[in-house]
């Protein structure tokens, strides 16, 4: 009977700890409506209200990381890119596996010029979450703004797997294709053909050679 006892208080008090240390999973009503406020001012490209609606969503819940990267969200979209990215700093402080959070820094990064930082942005997010299209379309976009179009158009048909009907996939796609077939020099486009031409020039060379030896 001791025993149960002790066994009966020992996952109680487990149970106590859990519930504990467990994160806050709901905000109050009140910083839902604002966070809600918020995302509908951004729909309506409404950014210097939707900051503020943000903000009083995080005035009522400090730890609302949702909260926190639709602020750096609507600054990046505001061009306040410093303040964007500190808002983004502090989202991921609160939830370093927030895989939205990881592509809306990519965003900020790309306006920022740090080319390589926002490619690691989206590389994170894929690794966090490797089925979404989100991720992998903007990591393809900027390989392609980084002139590796090879690699991006690979990633573009990564994301054509995940989601044949991803919007302007095609469209982007083709402009890589394009931009790769520009880049590309006239004797890289045609070494083949080049490669025939020389061999015919040079077994013309070597018979009019043999000719002239033999006379």
């Amino acid at each position: 009977m001791n025993v149960k006892k002790i066994m009966c208080t020992g996952f109680f008090v487990l149970m106590l700890i859990i519930l504990c240390t467990l994160p806050v999973l709901a905000y109050s009503p009140e910083a839902t409506d604002r966070y809600t406020q918020g995302n509908m001012l951004m729909k309506n490209k409404n950014y210097t209200m939707a900051i503020g609606a943000y903000e009083e969503a995080i005035s009522l819940a400090p730890d609302y990381y949702q909260a926190w990267n639709g602020k750096a969200d609507a600054l990046n979209r505001a061009q306040q890119f410093s303040d964007a990215l500190a808002a983004s700093d502090k989202t991921l402080s609160l939830n370093s596996g927030y895989v939205q959070g990881w592509i809306n820094r990519g965003y900020i990064l790309y306006n920022l010029g740090r080319s390589d930082d926002e490619l690691k942005a989206y590389e994170k997010a894929i690794s966090l979450d490797p089925s979404n299209p989100d991720a992998w379309f903007n990591k393809g976009y900027s390989l392609a703004g980084m002139k590796r179009y090879d690699e991006a158009i690979s990633v573009f048909d990564k994301v054509q797997s995940l989601d044949p009907n991803y919007p302007n996939l095609a469209a982007n796609r083709r402009i890589a294709e394009q931009s790769r077939d520009a880049a590309t020099p006239w004797y890289v486009k045609n070494a083949l053909t080049l490669g025939i031409i020389a061999l015919f020039a040079i077994g013309a060379i070597a018979w009019f050679i043999s000719v002239r030896k033999e006379y």
